[in-house]
């Protein structure tokens, strides 16, 4: 059985009184009257749902802000009570507030609207749980291989700092960091003998392995809250020049993110210990995507970002002789 849906007033006691007396019996209803107090409730008892004063003299937006920047709480849904002066309404909502109305509450529409929040939250809930569905099952692929522990967080963490240097803007690191944990899933369905061989690829198992990035596409798909890193995850092994896979993509037809992602992706393999080749320093991983790069394969510019960024994260070994000896025969570099 579900509990209760708790909700949180936040404002003076003229405030709390009269949305409580709106809202009814209806719900569990928790009451904050200042900034602290609401940021106790928040970490106690977890609402549902916020209600806050954001008519002049109350400390509402600093309640706003308080929710929606903070990771664990900003998908919290705020309602907003704002006076009838100016522009009341838009900056509430510049202020995070998800719905707004004018003051005072109307009981009727005001338990409407709560019912349409729970909502909408309920659904929002069950998508977040699909998600973690999906990151669950990337964590997995990378216990598939022993070799690969922490790759991508590593990747991930990389690739947001090449966003950086590069100048991209919020989102788009947020999701070359997501396109770390998840350009890999794919290979949930590739056989562990192919991930794990110490050795070159014969052609058959090279076909196999390169199905992954569609594999991992069709995964992510269906949820709507990743489709934006379903370039990154498909084209994560395209090439400038046209001759990666699966698309054939060449020179503006591949887009930014994912040429991160992958350059990303290949300092960590070739500076890790993996089953088929040795690790490189950081130094030499770097003279290894300048050279993909002078063949057409990468983007020079790009490639000094990741010099940069593994740099400042530190990233790789900087001394050779910091490097175990190879598990297997030199020159079956893969970079997968």
């Amino acid at each position: 059985m579900r509990p209760e849906p708790r909700i949180l007033i936040s404002g003076d006691s003229a405030f709390r009184s009269g949305v409580g007396a709106a809202l009814g019996t209806t719900w569990s209803v928790l009451e904050a009257a200042n900034v602290a107090e609401a940021a106790d409730a928040l970490h106690a008892a977890r609402p549902e749902i916020v209600i806050v004063d954001l008519r002049p003299g109350a400390d509402g937006h600093a309640v706003c802000r308080r929710i929606k920047g903070s990771a664990a709480t900003r998908l919290l849904p705020v309602i907003a009570f704002v006076g009838d002066e100016g522009d009341a309404m838009i900056a509430a909502l510049d202020a995070g507030a998800d719905h707004v109305s004018y003051w005072p509450p109307q009981g009727a529409e005001m338990q409407a609207r709560i019912r349409a929040v729970l909502r909408n939250r309920a659904a929002t809930e069950r998508l977040e749980d699909a998600t973690q569905v999906i990151f669950a099952l990337a964590n997995a692929v990378e216990a598939k291989d022993a070799y690969t522990e922490g790759h991508t967080e590593r990747v991930g963490a990389l690739a947001d700092e090449v966003g950086r240097l590069a100048g991209l803007d919020d989102d788009t690191r947020e999701a070359l960091r997501q396109g770390g944990v998840l350009h890999d899933i794919g290979k949930i369905g590739i056989p562990n003998e192919i991930i794990n061989k110490a050795g070159r690829l014969t052609d058959k198992e090279r076909i196999v392995m390169n199905k992954h990035p569609i594999i991992g596409e069709r995964i992510c798909e269906p949820l709507k809250s990743l489709r934006h890193l379903l370039p990154i995850i498909r084209w994560h092994h395209e090439r400038l020049d046209g001759t990666g896979y699966p698309d054939g993509l060449k020179g503006s037809q591949f887009p930014l993110p994912p040429q991160i992602l992958q350059l990303s992706d290949i300092y960590d393999a070739i500076t890790t210990d993996r089953p088929y080749h040795r690790a490189r320093t950081r130094a030499g991983a770097v003279e290894f995507l300048y050279n993909e790069a002078k063949k057409g394969w990468r983007d020079a510019t790009l490639v000094g970002l990741v010099a940069r960024a593994a740099e400042s994260l530190g990233l790789g070994r900087t001394r050779d002789e910091d490097i175990p000896p190879p598990p297997a025969p030199m020159g079956q570099w893969r970079t997968e």
